[in-house]
């Protein structure tokens, strides 16, 4: 039945025959169609999608057990690398502030800083970072 209805639409003298309404008819079942296989197949690939995150990662490796540290690292002092980079940091971050303000640095107390955690995703961070090369 398909290929008889292609083979009558192949030919432009029943295509110039059909009235108004039934083209439109005709355009209206093929966009219906259309978009209704296409919505169909886009459910079908949200659910498939669904399913690959549900697997377990490949490139994850199980974390290790970590053995307790023998007692003589105990008496071992660990230093904070961003307290020593905090005494470069403070000025840097009152200039900055001085500038954008349109005042002295003098004039900008900084009480505290905190680091906050970067949680845009990935694409946004190397989107930044390759604007800022072009800059360059």
């Amino acid at each position: 039945m398909e290929t008889d209805l292609l083979t009558l639409f192949a030919n432009k003298d029943t295509i110039e025959s059909l009235t108004t309404t039934q083209r439109l008819w005709a355009g209206l079942t093929t966009t219906v169609l259309g978009m209704g296989i296409t919505f169909v197949i886009l459910i079908l690939l949200q659910f498939v999608i669904g399913l690959f995150e549900k697997l377990p990662d490949p490139e994850k490796q199980p974390t290790p057990t970590l053995k307790p540290a023998p007692a003589s690292t105990a008496g071992k002092t660990d230093e904070k690398p961003a307290a020593q980079s905090d005494d470069e940091l403070v000025p840097v971050i009152a200039a900055s502030v001085a500038m954008m303000l349109e005042t002295s640095a003098g004039n900008i107390v900084i009480r505290d800083i905190k680091q906050v955690e970067d949680t845009s995703p990935t694409w946004r961070r190397a989107g930044i970072a390759e604007q800022m090369q072009h800059r360059i």
